[in-house]
Parts: C-alpha cells; sequence; structure tokens
C-alpha cells in the first residue's frame, strides 16, 4: 500500500508542476507534456496497486471521482499533445484556460481519498 500512495503523491506532485508551470508561462514546452505524462502514469501505477488492495472501508464516492478524474487526466494529455503538435496559439489558449479545471477535479478526487476519520482527534 505504501507504494501505491507514493505513485499518488508523485502524481500529484507532477500534476501540479505540469500545469501550474504551463498556466504560469502560457504555452506548452515539451518537458511539460513528459512531466504530465510522468504524472498520469504514476496515477495509473498508484490506482492500479490500489485496487489490487483487499477491500476495506474505501469509500464510494472516491472510487468513482477517481476514475472519473484518471480518464480526464489521459484525455487531458491527449489534448496537450494536440495542441503542442498543431502549434496554434488558439488551441493554446484554450488548453492553458481548461487545464486548471482538469487539475482541480484531480486534486478533488486526490482529497476524498484522504482518511479524514483518522485525523480526528
Amino acid at each position: 500500500m505504501l507504494v501505491a500512495v507514493l505513485c499518488i503523491c508523485s502524481a500529484l506532485l507532477l500534476y501540479t508542476i505540469a500545469i501550474w508551470s504551463e498556466r504560469r508561462r502560457r504555452k506548452l514546452i515539451m518537458w511539460m507534456i513528459v512531466v504530465f505524462c510522468s504524472g498520469l502514469l504514476c496515477d495509473i501505477t498508484g490506482t492500479t496497486l490500489m485496487s489490487l488492495q483487499p477491500k476495506t472501508t474505501g469509500s464510494l464516492l472516491h472510487t468513482y471521482c477517481g476514475f472519473t478524474a484518471l480518464g480526464i487526466m489521459a484525455v487531458h494529455l491527449l489534448w496537450a499533445l494536440a495542441a503542442y503538435w498543431r502549434h496554434s496559439a488558439r488551441a493554446q489558449w484554450w488548453f492553458t484556460r481548461c487545464s486548471i479545471y482538469a487539475w482541480y477535479i484531480w486534486l478533488a478526487a486526490f482529497m476524498t481519498g484522504l482518511p479524514w476519520h483518522k485525523l480526528s482527534p
């Protein structure tokens, strides 16, 4: 389970670096796509490892949010590649404008998986 948690936390870090770097520069650069792709791979790995664990008191909300966010991030990566290869200012602008919302959705899924009930005294 520790490896799965480390993968998901790595995905958070990598997604955050890629999304916010692109947002700040307002231009996609290949290293950002590579970092984003690495985040997606960490996310897939962590999700797969967690799904192989014996069933515990996992939240159904987290399961739905997590798989939705994973799908959104996969589509988001394809969109990033298309925007980068098209060299279109309009495609880049739309990507920059919408990418933060994909990150927020992924962050919400991440937050629903945190063990909040174990944090209270």
